[in-house]
């Protein structure tokens, strides 16, 4: 069933409250014809894990769902030559990379804060009420009415006109939407934790003080000393698939787990993997792109959910925003127009898909460059793999501005939007065209 824009009201159930859920819900409550209900299986809205990163785009966007205000007292505008972020060998210490505030007050700053602070900016964004917790999506039934949603407690919800599955990587909504989709364990957990500066007192007079990588050829060690005494800490390590598979999302594991897999580290990193008494471990999970993102006009996927991938250059949060921007945008550009649904998440996946195409471009750039490396010097040894390969992933990977400076409230303003769909009409239509030419030329060619 195809639900017109132009009835009232618009029914619209959002599948998870993390920063991707919580950013639409804020977005589609601005449309006075949504009625809008919002679940999470979470008896408790906290988040799990340690920092996140708020960049150019991710500031652009928190100004415009009002969470900006909140995060501001965390961040320092216009330092020039206050250090960002810096590259270095994990064995050695050495330097590979860095890079400084440019000094512009007037440009959002980057900076890394605890998730709950992000979390907790939103919220004071969010209706009151909207969201039901304890809520576990096991089933999600289409009928001719709308999509209902079934829950672990045996109560169902619905019928919803569009619903937004924002449950992350391990979504359910896109487990019914694709079943075809599949995730595969990546062979890496990762390790994170914040703790005390007190903790790592004696080192820090040896640590950059701003986002520092410390690569070592299969793993690496991030560190960061926060601006509030908390010291931040996230690692990779290889582990089995046996292992990878038993682990659940923000499991608690002791030290004796962690350090052994940092031995080849220098003495500095050695210390502080060696600094906390337990850890959050987290499973490395990821998929191939989607094509599209939408189902039968009725479902939707937003955040990791529709990109499910390990890392996003420390830009998921910013996705997630656009994700919500870009939905809201479309539904009300459509309603405008008195198209249905459809049309409208057509739409969105005609200005999404492009972006996440690009995002898996460098990410399978990243993994052409450590192949091309590997075949051009095959007995390269450790210490120059790791210069070759944060040249040509981390600095070409920084450098380029469609992550960062990427600024999709300019493209969704109505002219653009109406751009955007007459370019994409007119591709499909020269590809009906196309298809119809074969249609008629093929059998005579026979």
């Amino acid at each position: 069933m195809i639900v017109p824009l132009s009835s009232n009201p618009l029914r619209v159930a959002i599948v998870g409250a993390g920063p991707g859920g919580l950013a639409a819900t804020i977005q589609l409550s601005r449309l006075p014809y949504v009625e809008l209900s919002v679940f999470d299986q979470a008896r408790e809205l906290r988040e799990v894990g340690a920092g996140i990163s708020l960049n150019e785009n991710t500031w652009r966007l928190l100004q415009d769902l009002g969470a900006a205000d909140k995060l501001e007292q965390f961040a320092t505008r216009g330092v020039q030559g206050k250090l960002l972020v810096e590259h270095r060998n994990g064995r050695t210490g050495e330097l590979l990379a860095r890079r400084f505030h440019n000094g512009d007050p007037n440009k959002p700053p980057a900076v890394r804060i605890e998730r709950y602070k992000l979390q907790n900016a939103l919220l004071s964004q969010v209706p009151p009420g909207v969201v039901q917790l304890s809520k576990k999506l096991v089933g999600i039934q289409e009928q001719a009415d709308g999509v209902t949603l079934e829950f672990a407690d045996g109560k169902k919800q619905g019928p919803f006109d569009l619903v937004v599955g924002a449950d992350g990587i391990r979504s359910v909504v896109r487990q019914y939407a694709f079943p075809e989709h599949k995730l595969t364990y990546t062979g890496k957990v990762a390790y994170r934790v914040l703790i005390p500066q007190e903790k790592v007192a004696h080192l820090l007079p040896d640590l950059p003080h701003a986002s520092c990588f410390w690569h070592t050829r299969d793993t690496h060690i991030y560190t960061n000393v926060l601006d509030n005494g908390l010291f931040e800490i996230a690692t990779r390590a290889v582990e089995s698939e046996e292992h990878g598979n038993k682990v659940s999302w923000g499991q608690v594991v002791p030290k004796e787990q962690v350090v052994p897999h940092y031995q080849k580290y220098c003495p500095l990193l050695r210390d502080v993997i060696d600094a906390p008494d337990s850890w959050l471990e987290f499973a490395m999970f990821g998929g191939p792109r989607l094509d599209s993102v939408t189902r039968n006009g009725r479902i939707v996927l937003v955040g990791d959910a529709s990109h499910p991938l390990s890392g996003a250059f420390g830009s998921g949060a910013a996705f997630a925003f656009e994700d919500a921007y870009t939905l809201k945008s479309v539904i009300d550009f459509s309603r405008k127009r008195g198209r249905d649904l459809d049309y409208a998440l057509e739409h969105f996946d005609s200005v999404r898909a492009p972006r996440y195409k690009e995002l898996y471009g460098v990410l399978d750039a990243n993994v052409s460059n450590v192949e091309d490396i590997k075949a051009q010097n095959p007995d390269i040894n450790d210490d120059e793999f790791v210069v070759q390969t944060t040249e040509r992933n981390w600095q070409q990977a920084e450098g380029r501005g469609f992550i960062y400076g990427y600024n999709v409230s300019l493209l969704m303003q109505e002219a653009q939007i109406a751009q955007v769909w007459a370019e994409h009409e007119a591709a499909e239509d020269a590809r009906v065209g196309i298809l119809e030419l074969h249609n008629v030329v093929a059998p005579v060619a026979a």
